[in-house]
């Protein structure tokens, strides 16, 4: 099959490039500025954390994207759950993806802080997926339990899979991965050096083939973090740090990863839009 022009989108018998991008969206109401850079960055699809109901219908209404998925819609709030179990995950996209099924990943304490997504395009399947951690300092041990129990669901999945994640950690993302910091103990199952599963990091694929963009980052934050996603503390004390990730399995290929910070905090969040232009490889899928 003959390459179809455009930048992104180009399709092949064995490789489909396309847009994935990841945004917590802090459980704000839609506004245009979340439409106007959504609108700017042309993703294929996205993965949304911290989404209300609210939020969900005004976005699938805005005519911007053609399918969607939210979690709630999965695992609905039940009577006397309070503001905790009333945030959810969110996919939205268009072609060259439709959406096939959606579910929750199973075995958790808040499973709609989780959003799996079957993809379906004229090559073969992408599976697609948003994930929020539970912050530790509100329910302690169920953040590295969650985190755990989605790096051992990631094994038995299949693949191309991409994911985007808000992860409320690592407490030091190193340009050394191995000299990261943790919260917990098994929060390196999922994001760390040596995880579960097989996925990896794309922004630290990206610095791999281009080291030049690397020598920038660790010249502007030494000890890291690599890309500002959010930052956490008080204004007694505020930390720079990147909680916000997109990560890909072997067979997805990494072209370039974006953290919008500044555009993302204009447009109401406190969490960067993390932007990835990716290359899916489908050979030997049907």
């Amino acid at each position: 099959m003959g390459a179809v022009a455009g930048p992104f989108g180009i399709k092949s018998e064995q490789a489909m490039r396309f847009r994935f991008a990841s945004w917590n969206v802090n459980n704000r109401n839609l506004t245009e500025g979340h439409l106007k850079i959504l609108r700017e960055q042309q993703v294929h699809a996205v993965a949304l954390q911290e989404v209300s109901t609210k939020f969900n219908t005004a976005l699938k209404t805005a005519d911007l994207f053609e399918w969607s998925a939210f979690s709630l819609d999965l695992r609905p709030v039940e009577v006397g759950e309070g503001r905790a179990r009333r945030l959810g995950c969110a996919l939205h996209g268009r072609r060259p993806f439709s959406l096939s099924k959606s579910s929750l990943v199973p075995g958790l304490d808040f499973p709609e802080r989780t959003l799996v997504g079957l993809l379906k395009s004229e090559e073969a399947n992408l599976t697609a997926c948003s994930f929020h951690t539970p912050p530790g300092a509100t329910w302690g041990e169920v953040k590295p339990r969650t985190l755990k129990t989605i790096a051992r669901w990631l094994l038995l999945q299949p693949t191309p899979l991409v994911f985007g994640i808000d992860a409320n950690t690592p407490k030091t993302d190193h340009p050394d991965i191995a000299q990261n910091e943790w919260w917990w103990e098994d929060e390196p199952l999922l994001l760390g050096a040596s995880p579960l599963h097989a996925l990896k990091d794309a922004l630290r694929l990206y610095f791999e083939e281009h080291p030049d963009e690397l020598a920038r980052a660790i010249a502007s934050r030494p000890n890291g973090p690599l890309a500002v996603s959010h930052v956490r503390g008080n204004r007694r004390k505020m930390t720079d740090c990147r909680y916000d990730f997109v990560y890909v399995s072997s067979d997805v290929r990494v072209h370039r990863v974006e953290y919008l910070f500044d555009e993302s905090v204009r447009a109401v969040s406190d969490h960067a839009l993390v932007v990835a232009d990716l290359e899916a490889s489908f050979s030997g899928t049907s």
